[in-house]
C-alpha cells in the first residue's frame, strides 16, 4: 500500500492538538515546512474538519484527523479531506465507516486482544498507545512474536535524545505530539520555533533512512 510505504520512508506523524483553529493551522504549517510529511489534526481542536480543510491544500504533506471517535466525525474528516482517520480506541464501526470511505484507518489499541481484532476489523496501522506505559519498545518486540505481519504506529514518549531507539524499531510509524507541538512555543506563536524543532525531527529520521 502506497500510503504504508510512504509513512515507513518518513516515519514521523505529528498530532495537532491546540485551543483554537488558528493556532492548529499554523502549527501545521510550521511542521510541513520543517519536513513533517503527515500531520493528524485531533478532533479536540475547535472546528478541527476546517483546519483539515484549509491544509489539505498542501501537497507537501498528507493530512489525517485524530481523536475520532464517532462515525460523525468520521464523515466530517473526510469531507473535508482527511486521508486517514487516528482514534486513541478502536471502534469497530468508526474503522468499518473509514475503510467503506476508501481512506487509511489508524485504530488504537493496547492488548494483544485489542491489536488482533483491530487489525482484523480493516485497521491499516495500528496504534500502540500509551505505548510507554504499557511497556514501549520492549512490548512491541513482544507483540511482534504472534503479529509480526501487523503494521504498527508507536504513540508516546518519543524525544529527540530517544527517537534513534524508535526509529530503529523498524515500525510503520512514529506518533510526535507535545516533543513538537511544545505548549509554551504555541501559546507564544512561536510557529519559526515549531518548525526548526520539527526540522530536527525529521532530519534524525531521514538520516536514518538514509543509513538503511
Amino acid at each position: 500500500m502506497h500510503f504504508i510505504k510512504e509513512l515507513r520512508k518518513h516515519q514521523l506523524m505529528v498530532a495537532v492538538r491546540t485551543a483554537t483553529p488558528e493556532q492548529a493551522y499554523m502549527a501545521a504549517a510550521a511542521c510541513i515546512e520543517g519536513g513533517i510529511r503527515f500531520i493528524e489534526i485531533t478532533f479536540s481542536v475547535p472546528d478541527a474538519a476546517e483546519v483539515i480543510r484549509r491544509l489539505s491544500n498542501d501537497k507537501r504533506a498528507k493530512i489525517g484527523a485524530g481523536t475520532v471517535l464517532t462515525t460523525g466525525d468520521v464523515k466530517k474528516a473526510l469531507g473535508a479531506g482527511a486521508q486517514y482517520i487516528v482514534s486513541p480506541n478502536f471502534d469497530e464501526k468508526v474503522v468499518a465507516l473509514t475503510k467503506k470511505e476508501g481512506a487509511i484507518s489508524i485504530p488504537g489499541a493496547c492488548t494483544p486482544t485489542e491489536i488482533y481484532r483491530a487489525y482484523k476489523a480493516g485497521g491499516d496501522v495500528i496504534k500502540l498507545f500509551p505505548f510507554v506505559e504499557i511497556g514501549g519498545l520492549d512490548f512491541l518486540k513482544v507483540i511482534r512474536g504472534p503479529f509480526p505481519y501487523i503494521n504498527y504506529m508507536l504513540c508516546g514518549g518519543v524525544k529527540l535524545d530517544n527517537i534513534s531507539g524508535y526509529l530503529a524499531a523498524g515500525a510503520a510509524g512514529i506518533l510526535v505530539g507535545s516533543a513538537i507541538m511544545r505548549r509554551d512555543l504555541v501559546e507564544a506563536a512561536d510557529w519559526r520555533s515549531i518548525a526548526e524543532i520539527a526540522g530536527k525531527f525529521a532530519g534524525k529520521a531521514e538520516g536514518f533512512s538514509g543509513k538503511k
